[in-house]
């Protein structure tokens, strides 16, 4: 049986709703539960969209939590625990950013030093920036009654080390043991906006600091198909809108990745906005106010993908794949 890997992209509250438009869609017009995935590569709003599947929610259900709509009976319970005492988030201040830079950590330089050529400048300066203000970790523990401490089969948690932006990968052999919950919060910890999620000796930073996809540690997950959903990209590489750089940026890594995917025989498809869902989607990531026609139009937009000869047969035979119901 096809083994297949699913990557959850960075993108805030937005970005969630993205994820789970494409989700339902996959769902919907083929049949394929993305619960079913072998493994699963969240980064930031894509650890939470990841999390939630691997603890049985489903792609419909993660798309009517998204817009507030009743969900189904086996997700109303799940839907509950993660929806429950949304956090309070303050809103970003730019003066935040005028005090508390930190100097760059020797381990930083030697990795400029050793190999300049792999060293990110937005990653550079991601560590060296002041610690945010709000303090993610302790709002994700509320979920540690819910989500125990065990770890899901497949599920892998990225997010970068602030001491020199390293990738680290939870739920990886050689990777540092902790709660679920702690991982996401690290995970999502956006630089100069959430407080870095101390794990052991070291502080976390939001994953998306080293990619926005994290795409490319499937090569050393034995799939055969990747479905990688990018939020923060542009479909083709192309749009004018006021972000365009960071799209840009977003969409040339992730053709980096998806390069070395397919260099090591890994099927790949992707889904990036397209127009209508990038003007829906706005600039602001964290904007809670449009889930409900983000989600609309990644479905359609979604589902028109899903009709290319091409897609259709790298997807085929997906849809077989059912999730067991105990």
């Amino acid at each position: 049986m096809t083994r297949v890997g699913l990557v959850l992209g960075a993108g805030g509250i937005v970005g969630q709703a993205y994820h789970a438009g494409v989700l339902a869609a996959l769902e919907v017009d083929l049949g394929w539960d993305a619960r079913t995935a072998d493994v699963i590569v969240g980064t930031s709003a894509g650890s939470v969209m990841g999390t939630a599947l691997r603890m049985g929610l489903s792609a419909t259900d993660l798309a009517a939590w998204a817009v507030g709509a009743e969900p189904s009976g086996e997700g109303s319970a799940l839907v509950e625990a993660f929806a429950a005492e949304p956090a309070a988030i303050p809103p970003f201040d730019l003066s935040d950013l005028l005090h508390g830079w930190r100097l760059p950590a020797g381990a930083l330089l030697w990795r400029v030093v050793r190999r300049p050529w792999a060293i990110r400048p937005t990653a550079v300066a991601s560590t060296l920036l002041p610690a945010g203000s709000f303090d993610v970790a302790s709002h994700a523990a509320r979920l540690d009654g819910f989500l125990g401490f065990g770890w899901p089969d497949g599920l892998r948690i990225c997010a970068a080390r602030r001491l020199d932006g390293r990738r680290t990968v939870f739920g990886r052999p050689g990777a540092p043991e902790v709660p679920l919950s702690t991982a996401v919060a690290a995970s999502c910890a956006i630089p100069g906006y959430f407080s870095p999620v101390r794990i052991g000796r070291h502080e976390y930073l939001d994953g998306g600091v080293h990619s926005s996809t994290n795409a490319d540690i499937l090569r050393s997950e034995d799939v055969d198909l990747a479905i990688v959903v990018a939020p923060m990209s542009s479909a083709h590489g192309r749009t004018t809108s006021a972000d365009l750089a960071v799209r840009w940026a977003t969409h040339r890594r992730l053709e980096r990745e998806v390069r070395r995917l397919r260099a090591e025989g890994v099927e790949v498809v992707r889904f990036e906005p397209a127009a209508g869902s990038r003007r829906v989607m706005g600039l602001n990531a964290m904007a809670d106010d449009r889930s409900r026609v983000v989600v609309r139009e990644a479905f359609f937009e979604a589902g028109r993908r899903l009709e290319a000869s091409h897609v259709a047969a790298r997807l085929a035979g997906l849809g077989s794949r059912r999730r067991a119901v105990a």
